[in-house]
């Protein structure tokens, strides 16, 4: 990319070591693509107008203190907004023919669910709560109150809708396999003992917000990899290579 010619050697290997090219190559990158994508005037006029009536402004002197309030420049600020519009543009007409073998690649992780939870760490107190559930001595929720050792105890034991695949591994597996109203015995998981219940799955659709997403994700896999091209094609020109004794040359 033009924009990364001003880097001498020194500065390329400052940035690898220091775990910075990377960020940088792909920030650049994303200016460059997203400058590439013209849009008509009539376009623009029409999202500027839109990002005015979503903040309530009514003339320029309210644009002006807008700007000035939020601390940031005007250009920045509508690029920002047309960059979104632009993005939402190109993951349609390029990677929306992708969008259903990646959501069912997906689905798994995408799924939310609602669950109870009551987390202890001594394992003993643990089994003790998990026998009052499954002979019906106590409510779950009652001792979750009383008993989880998590914030959970606030919400008696409830947590979700969340998504699955952001629980941890052990226990997105645990709850993935559990039916609903099916009370797991505790499990250790982070030197603590978990209790859980399945309480309703929401299984994901492959609406148009979905469609979306799934799209975006696709979008920034293609931007990764070409990141990744850019980062090695640099570095192949820049780092020191080594003979068969391990010496630069």
């Amino acid at each position: 990319m033009k924009s990364l010619e001003c880097l001498t050697k020194e500065c390329i290997l400052l940035l690898h070591n220091n775990k910075l090219l990377l960020p940088l190559i792909k920030s650049e990158f994303l200016k460059s693509f997203f400058s590439n994508i013209s849009l008509e005037e009539d376009i623009k006029n029409e999202m500027l107008n839109n990002i005015f009536k979503t903040y309530r402004i009514n003339n320029e002197d309210e644009y002006k203190e807008f700007l000035k309030i939020n601390k940031v420049e005007k250009e920045k600020f509508e690029n920002m907004n047309l960059n979104t519009f632009k993005l939402k543009n190109y993951c349609k007409e390029h990677f929306d023919h992708k969008v259903e073998s990646r959501f069912l690649a997906r689905k798994n992780q995408l799924d939310n669910i609602v669950y109870s939870l009551i987390r202890q760490k001594d394992i003993h107190k643990a089994n003790e709560l998990y026998l009052r559930i499954l002979e019906k001595e106590a409510d779950f929720g009652e001792l979750a109150t009383m008993y989880s050792e998590g914030m959970e105890n606030k919400t008696r034991g409830i947590i979700g809708p969340y998504p699955l695949a952001k629980a941890h591994p052990k226990l997105a597996e645990q709850l993935r396999n559990s039916k609903p109203g099916q009370v797991q015995p505790p499990m250790e998981i982070d030197k603590s003992y978990i209790i859980t219940r399945v309480e309703s799955y929401e299984p994901a659709k492959l609406d148009k917000a979905m469609r979306e997403k799934m799209a975006e994700e696709l979008f920034n896999l293609w931007v990764e990899s070409q990141v990744n091209d850019i980062c090695a094609e640099l570095l192949k020109q820049h780092l020191p290579t080594q003979n068969e004794d391990g010496q630069n040359i």
